[in-house]
């Protein structure tokens, strides 16, 4: 096996923004692009090497062990960009007992780094309502922005958000989500904003109620850019996550136990493996299964790596 660079589906949402079309010079992004997926409701394809032209679930059918190691095929992960003009929905994901009942897919944890930010964007990140009751009464009465807490972020922040937690990214954040293979969202409030078809957007709120939690807090960590420096940024059982400030080089040596996913969230560098250099561009996310043999990531950039402990 090979690292994996990977084809981007990109989907226009209303709330999209053009901050990655102008880095990846495409006009066509505005919104969502799925980076690192198998779910059935984006799969990736293949772009270099052998398996060319296949995608990850084709692999993952024929090599479940070599893919993913001694990880189940539910503990994939899903890697997206979300490029906000607008604040997205108030929304929460269900905790997975609920979304194996009630969606036939995974709960979601999802964490979200800031690739770029205006000047005091904010997303939300928890409610400041005491209780469920507290809550639902400002759901009836379209006050559920007067109950929201809300974080400022900037370039190189960083924050988790746990299934059952309210949240929302904010207006004018690129942000790379790494979370949970799910594509579960239930929503609160949108602002009453109307779709294509005149109409506003379906919400969820039966189903939200169900899952929310108000005791669900977290708070943000950041990271300026260091030189030779790495570090592990978050480590849950959903998945890990390891910031490396790469200066020169920095060798990743997969055990055959688990899969990792690249991220390249500053600036372009390479990756060299089995004596051939490939590039790997800023806002770049590749694949490497559990059977890759050592891979050098050369150049000065930041890159992240994502896999399950």
């Amino acid at each position: 096996m090979y690292p994996l660079k990977l084809k981007p589906i990109y989907w226009n949402s209303i709330w999209g923004n053009d901050k990655l079309a102008r880095i990846r010079k495409d006009e066509a992004i505005c919104g969502t692009s799925w980076e690192i997926s198998a779910h059935p409701h984006a799969d990736n394809e293949i772009m270099n090497g052998e398996w060319k032209g296949k995608t990850l679930t084709n692999l993952l059918d024929k090599f479940p062990k070599e893919m993913l190691g001694e990880q189940p095929r539910n503990k994939m992960l899903r890697l997206a960009y979300l490029d906000a003009k607008e604040s997205l929905s108030i929304q929460v994901h269900p905790q997975d007992a609920y979304a194996h009942i009630h969606e036939n897919d995974e709960g979601k944890t999802e964490s979200w780094y800031v690739v770029d930010a205006d000047e005091n964007a904010k997303l939300i990140a928890g409610t400041t309502a005491s209780s469920l009751e507290e809550l639902k009464h400002a759901v009836k009465e379209d006050q559920i922005e007067d109950f929201v807490r809300r974080v400022e972020m900037k370039a190189g922040d960083f924050i988790c958000i746990d299934a059952g937690q309210l949240h929302a990214l904010g207006a004018g954040i690129l942000a790379l989500e790494i979370g949970t293979n799910s594509d579960t969202t239930y929503r609160f409030y949108d602002y009453h904003r109307k779709g294509a078809d005149g109409k506003e957007r379906e919400l969820h709120l039966e189903k939200s109620f169900d899952v929310v939690d108000c005791k669900k807090q977290c708070e943000k960590a950041s990271y300026p850019l260091e030189e030779s420096h790495s570090e592990v940024i978050l480590d849950r059982e959903e998945f890990t996550v390891e910031m490396a400030d790469v200066d020169g080089s920095y060798q990743l040596k997969p055990n055959g136990k688990t899969f990792y996913c690249l991220s390249n969230v500053s600036s372009d560098c390479e990756i060299l493996y089995e004596g051939e250099s490939m590039p790997f561009v800023f806002t770049e996310n590749i694949f490497v299964p559990a059977a890759c043999s050592d891979i050098t990531i050369k150049g000065k950039a930041r890159i992240l790596i994502s896999y399950i402990r």
